[in-house]
């Protein structure tokens, strides 16, 4: 009647004790209960049952029909018999294990970038790869993809095996190589460049641009007097007020309280004349919190005042105490761009189809004109990290010698930043136009530009 190890419950027909209805009828909706005594813990004497000598506890029946006792005993080892679940017959059992060889993946990916002489990222380059069997035996068929600003290139689903890779373009020589798909991701491919019928333009770094509402911080700052925070610093430091930036200039103290912050140099007595865009705040004391830091574009920093320039002092001599001169910035006008923006696949299809020509189709090459050549600034950022690069930009030269800027590219470049600096010179640069048959013809002119530091060791 009970089962061996604790409390358990079988329902089922035709065995243990039945439950009976009012009048001794068997009752209806009732199942057959079999209940055992709970065995005793090993650790612990069995305890006397709240339901006297029997052990057994009055059943209750739920919302299922199903009897259950109002009281549980922790159930101990043994005290059920094993259960097992039946699996649903729609849910089959899947096979564990390795896949099996034919449904594992049989393509790969190839990436990788090409590069020019000195290392130079080469953008807009054709590759090319074409495999030597087909996926799963069929046709072959060659996928072409273009080197993106960085020089990269990535091409996926190739068929695994072995496979040509084949770069060109016009500047360079082409190159093919051979490679296995899936072959790894830092495929480095490199191209010779053609020699250029316009010579390289060098620039040094000595060539700088001071423009825009800031141009006086950038030119004192070239000339090192006083402290200077970049725009640059301030975007690194995100800091949420101006004194927050200000906190690593040497010899400043600051004091923030509840009428807003004040700032005094060390062994001053007096609060420091602030300036704003080039113009002074005479007016009182101004605080340098009602900027924002993510709006100013750069901030100077003068303790004493034999330091201060003199284009920073104040009328009745307000500099006693020191300057601090903030810059505002201000969005640059948008320019009107060109009406189509030809890329190099463009450009490569205009000279396939000879609407477009280059030095070697041409009885007299474009020539730079002398008097407007391309000159452009050396990158500031570029130029304060002592760093030196090459670049390569390339445009059409129309039949008035003037550049269309809709074909201006960048093809190489070290940084780029010294791709870009080369891009926004072109547009001032005039040419002699290119002749063929004794008429003037359009013609895709490469650029190569040298940045030179003027002192590479200090």
């Amino acid at each position: 009647m009970g089962v061996a190890g604790g409390v358990g419950a079988a329902v089922g027909h035709g065995a243990g004790r039945r439950r009976t209805g009012p009048g001794g009828t068997p009752g209806r909706g009732r199942c057959t209960i079999t209940l055992a005594r709970p065995a005793p813990h090993p650790r612990r004497p069995a305890a006397r049952s709240p339901h006297g000598r029997t052990g057994r506890a009055p059943l209750h029946h739920g919302a299922t029909g199903v009897a259950s006792a109002p009281w549980r005993s922790r159930p101990h080892a043994g005290a059920f018999p094993e259960t097992v679940h039946a699996r649903h017959p729609s849910r089959p059992r899947l096979p564990r294990g390795p896949a099996p060889p034919g449904a594992q993946d049989t393509t790969g990916t190839v990436a990788g970038t090409v590069r020019g002489p000195g290392g130079t990222l080469v953008v807009g380059a054709e590759v090319v790869l074409t495999p030597q069997r087909g996926p799963g035996g069929g046709a072959v068929v060659a996928r072409r993809v273009f080197t993106d600003d960085e020089g990269r290139f990535r091409v996926t689903g190739m068929p695994n095996g072995k496979a040509t890779v084949a770069v060109r373009r016009i500047g360079y020589r082409p190159a093919t190589r051979d490679l296995d798909v899936p072959a790894t991701e830092g495929l480095a491919l490199a191209l010779d460049a053609v020699p250029q019928a316009l010579s390289t333009v060098v620039v040094k770094d000595r060539r700088v641009r001071y423009t825009g509402w800031a141009a006086p911080f950038y030119q004192r700052r070239d000339r090192g007097m006083g402290r200077y925070v970049g725009k640059e610093e301030i975007d690194r430091r995100n800091a949420m007020r101006t004194t927050d930036v200000l906190r690593v200039v040497p010899g400043m103290a600051i004091q923030t309280g509840m009428g807003g912050s004040r700032i005094r140099f060390r062994g001053s007595r007096c609060d420091p004349l602030v300036w704003i865009d080039g113009t002074p705040a005479l007016s009182g004391y101004f605080d340098v919190d009602n900027l924002q830091p993510n709006s100013l574009e750069g901030i100077e920093v003068y303790s004493g005042v034999a330091t201060v320039p003199v284009e920073l002092r104040g009328p009745r001599g307000e500099e006693a105490c020191g300057v601090i001169a903030l810059w505002t910035r201000v969005p640059e006008p948008r320019r009107k761009g060109p009406k189509k923006v030809y890329t190099a696949e463009d450009l490569a299809a205009l000279v396939a189809s000879a609407t477009v020509f280059t030095a070697d189709q041409v009885d007299q090459a474009a020539a730079a004109d002398s008097t407007n050549p391309i000159a452009p600034y050396y990158p500031d950022a570029l130029r304060r990290a002592r760093t030196a690069g090459d670049a390569v930009v390339e445009f059409v030269v129309d039949t008035a010698g003037v550049p269309e800027l809709g074909t201006v590219g960048i093809v190489a470049a070290s940084h780029p930043a010294f791709g870009v600096a080369a891009r926004d010179a072109v547009s001032s640069a005039r040419f002699s136009p290119a002749v063929k048959d004794g008429k003037p013809v359009r013609q895709l002119v490469q650029v190569p530009l040298k940045f030179e530091l003027t002192n590479p060791g200090s």
